[in-house]
């Protein structure tokens, strides 16, 4: 009996603790460049299931991305006319734009040596503290705040999307501003994350039945040593 009541016991905290850990909402990404354009990605989130849209000055290649964070399984839904689902290992595609320098300014390595200040703020309900780091040509500000919404995850992808700035995800708690500066020109790119926490239906996650569905997670292991797999990457994915 008392091992039966353990067994319960754990099982009830392990569930409680994964329901703390699980994020059901939308976060609304707004990028602004050094050029002052904006671009504004819609993001779903679903516990592991990442529903992402870009609605203003995104990829018109695409209509939608969906992503797994626990598979690693990205897919791009393309735009109406083409009816093409491509599938990739999310770490492998953003590893390989990295090492392969397919996209300029796109980088994984952190690139700022951030430092808590002593500033504070709230917003939407969200407690954040200022951290500030700098490089040799950059300033950088961010707003850092506690939430189960999986932002910091996100940021990678985001950033080959060209929906964010310089900023890593390297916290332990999230990202919900930040402002990159360039020390010579004093231009600057913002990030400004809003969160909404809210029921998300699961047909969000669906892919389009209809359309062709390529598995190019499986091809960079097949042609990895390909010489025209970077072509062949760039042709298709275009990020």
């Amino acid at each position: 009996m008392k091992r039966t009541l353990s067994v319960f016991l754990c099982l009830f905290i392990f569930s409680f603790l994964e329901a703390q850990n699980s994020f059901e909402g939308t976060l609304n990404v707004l990028y602004t460049n050094d050029k002052s354009e904006t671009v504004l990605c819609e993001i779903k989130i679903k516990g592991d299931d990442v529903y992402l849209k870009q609605v203003q000055n995104g990829n018109a290649k695409y209509d939608r991305f969906v992503i797994n964070l626990k598979s690693r399984e990205l897919y791009t839904v393309s735009a109406h006319d083409k009816k093409i689902t491509i599938k990739y290992q999310l770490d492998s595609l953003l590893n390989f734009y990295d090492r392969n320098n397919l996209k300029e300014g796109f980088s994984l390595n952190p690139k700022f040596n951030f430092k808590i200040s002593d500033k504070a703020k709230t917003d939407e309900g969200i407690s954040m503290a200022k951290y500030i780091g700098e490089n040799e040509t950059q300033k950088a500000v961010a707003w850092i705040g506690e939430s189960t919404a999986p932002v910091n995850s996100l940021i990678p992808f985001l950033k080959l999307l060209g929906n964010w700035n310089e900023t890593d995800g390297s916290f332990k708690n999230q990202i919900f501003e930040t402002e990159v500066s360039n020390k010579a020109n004093k231009k600057n790119s913002k990030v400004k994350v809003s969160i909404t926490k809210e029921p998300v239906a699961k047909e969000m996650f669906v892919l389009p039945k209809t359309y062709l569905l390529k598995d190019f997670a499986k091809l960079m292991i097949e042609e990895r040593d390909n010489k025209n797999l970077k072509m062949i990457i760039q042709a298709f994915a275009q990020f």
